[in-house]
């Protein structure tokens, strides 16, 4: 028997760590501990999208200690971008095999050794068990103010009316017949809508603009430095993400000079603003399907329907093979939801419309927004994402495109191939739902320390450093629960009735704000950018959409609390110090509850992108999630912030 060693956490084993460069030559190490004797040692790999074909390198012997021998090979990465698999094979000198593959239960992380040779895919409909290595452009870069940001994340119908709020007009933006109107700030959020189509998302509280505008200076002084705005563009929906008009605020948030001025009053504070782009759909209520009549354009709808000759047609897929939508024409919509179609990102006409030298991210890149989080990105087609991103880095190399990708990105599979994300062609970063997805198992005794540890090795192993630096590390969005409900451990209602209804008790709720806290400090000391969602930092509670757009509490009724203030300095904490931004990262231990990692600068006190930030060089940060949660930073021998 033999045992294969291989860390990919580790220098020794694999320089460089991480995600490489195109062209840039790897070097990879094995150690083998030899209870027989190895005849012959081989890396096999796969390199580049599938459809790809194992080649195999053999690996010379560089040192041999009693029973134990390590192994190195050297190879060049194509110039272009790919996954470079490899694993590795041992031929005994009985003529036996064995073979080293990534350890399941270590994340992928470290070796273990196989009898067998793994039956394994290489076209791209099944993940490849063996160690990646991410290889990206060699110009891949993305904005230095996304690296380590604090951002804040609001849903504008639910966070202030502002001061000069004018509530008549509100109501007589209500005519049609869906929408709901809540006179009263603190009111339950509907969960029911209308007869006989029922729920809608068309409740509306009346958040605006300038209700934000007004908010901005405080979230600066707390140290926030990038602000992101679920969808602003006048749509039908409260959540917007049925676009009606691309080129136009919606009146209900306020008017198009209203969002330039955010822009400006947020520049001026030194906070970037990102918009929500959705271009995978548009809405049936809109200026481009038109399915209600209610916009002054010949739709597709229009084209479809009476024969009219619309300059949207060819925006969208009709069939009769296709789903009933109401009573008309069918046509293919975004997960079976009528008042949602689905566009042809194909259509050259619509990528002009979007992506064009005057198109829609041109326009709102001229009028101040910083850059855009592209709603479901992993439903678009590469070569659509690559025409984005171009016209984004175009306009602007420091403008933002992040993706909304929930599963981990750089090996994700869909329509057959392996999806070309952070390859530096589409993205600058993505949304870290896998990030929180592991904080939580941790903070809720799914996975212990030594698991959470290997899932962080994980990320730090196969993601670009431009990406992994910029990656909105979040625990709550509008699309999740509360993360302190989720926190709590309180059992989820099965119908939005009893959720609607649902409260945290009060040691339910001590629980979740000190997981919280335990949560936040792990924000802080992982790579990338800490996302707030909006009241996340008064606990507000609330199960799935909708109960998870409850209103932002009015200024009078922000609870003053130990939780509130504590997340607060933690966001100032990661603001005032560089090292916590851009510094390299360490795992020291993770064991049974507890976790300590480290952020330094190198002996020449540079980041981890050469540069020489002033402040402190290293900072510790411990947490502990039981029996109470706890954590500390410690600079130096000085413990700074502990809980």
């Amino acid at each position: 028997m033999i045992h294969f060693s291989h860390d990919v956490s580790q220098a020794f084993y694999r320089d460089p760590m991480g995600a490489v460069a195109c062209g840039s030559t790897l070097r990879l190490r094995v150690a083998v501990e030899e209870k027989a004797e190895v005849a012959s040692l081989r890396l096999f790999y796969v390199y580049g999208l599938p459809p790809v074909r194992e080649s195999f390198l053999p690996m010379k012997r560089i040192s041999k200690n009693e029973g134990h021998s390590v192994y190195e090979c050297s190879l060049q990465m194509d110039h272009e971008p790919g996954l470079f698999y490899y694993w590795f094979e041992a031929q005994l000198l009985d003529g036996r095999y064995r073979w080293g593959f990534p350890d399941e239960d270590t994340r992928g992380v470290m070796a273990k050794t196989s009898r067998v040779s793994s039956d394994f895919k290489v076209d791209g409909t099944e993940l490849i068990p063996a160690f990646q290595v991410t290889v990206h452009q060699k110009d891949f870069k993305t904005p230095d103010w996304m690296k380590g940001a604090l951002l804040y994340q609001i849903f504008p119908d639910r966070f202030s009316r502002g001061k000069d709020f004018d509530g008549d007009y509100a109501r007589s933006l209500m005519h049609y017949p869906e929408r709901i109107w809540h006179e009263n700030w603190d009111e339950e959020v509907d969960f029911e809508g209308k007869e006989p189509v029922g729920y809608e998302a068309c409740d509306f509280f009346g958040g605006t603009l300038n209700g934000i505008r007004e908010y901005l200076t405080e979230l600066s002084l707390k140290g926030i430095n990038v602000l992101y705005l679920n969808p602003v563009f006048q749509s039908k929906s409260n959540h917007r993400y049925d676009t009606g008009d691309y080129l136009k605020v919606d009146p209900l948030l306020g008017t198009h000079e209203d969002l330039i001025a955010l822009f400006i009053e947020a520049k001026a504070l030194g906070i970037h603003v990102i918009l929500d782009g959705v271009f995978s759909h548009t809405g049936a209520d809109s200026l481009y399907f038109n399915r209600f009549g209610r916009y002054d354009s010949v739709g597709a709808w229009q084209a479809v329907c009476e024969g009219q000759v619309s300059d949207y047609t060819s925006w969208y897929r009709f069939s009769h093979e296709m789903q009933d939508a109401m009573d008309g024409p069918r046509y293919e919509c975004w997960w079976d939801f009528p008042e949602l179609p689905n566009v042809e990102e194909d259509d050259l006409s619509y990528r002009a419309f979007i992506a064009g030298k005057d198109g829609v991210l041109a326009y709102w890149l001229r009028q101040g927004c910083s850059g855009f989080r592209l709603d479901v990105s992993d439903e678009l087609p590469d070569s659509f994402l690559r025409l984005l991103r171009a016209r984004v880095k175009t306009e602007s190399e420091d403008a933002l495109v992040m993706g909304e990708v929930w599963e981990e990105p750089t090996a994700k599979i869909s329509y057959g191939t392996y999806r070309d994300f952070l390859f530096g062609n589409t993205h600058d970063c993505v949304m870290g739902y896998p990030f929180r997805r592991d904080v939580i198992a941790f903070l809720t005794d799914e996975i212990d320390a030594r698991e959470l540890g290997f899932a962080f090795e994980k990320m730090l192993s196969i993601t670009p450093k431009e990406a992994l630096y910029a990656q909105m590390n979040l625990l709550g969005s509008h699309d999740t629960e509360r993360i302190v409900t989720k926190l709590s451990g309180k059992p989820k209602p099965d119908n939005r009735k009893e959720q609607a209804t649902a409260h945290l008790s009060d040691d339910e709720r001590a629980k979740g704000e000190k997981r919280l806290l335990a949560a936040s400090l792990l924000q802080l000391a992982f790579p990338g950018a800490t996302a707030v969602y909006y009241g996340d930092e008064f606990a507000m509670e609330g199960y799935d959409d909708p109960f998870n757009r409850r209103t932002f509490p009015r200024e009078g009724d922000r609870p003053k609390n130990e939780m509130s203030t504590r997340l607060w300095e933690l966001v100032r904490l990661k603001h005032d110090a560089k090292v916590l931004r851009t510094g390299f990262f360490e795992m020291i231990e993770a064991h049974d509850d507890q976790l300590i990692m480290r952020r330094f600068f190198d002996e020449e006190g540079r980041d981890a992108f050469g540069h020489l930030p002033d402040g402190p060089s290293e900072a510790i940060i411990t947490v502990c999630r039981s029996p109470v949660p706890s954590g500390a930073v410690f600079f130096g021998d000085a413990r700074v912030f502990y809980f």
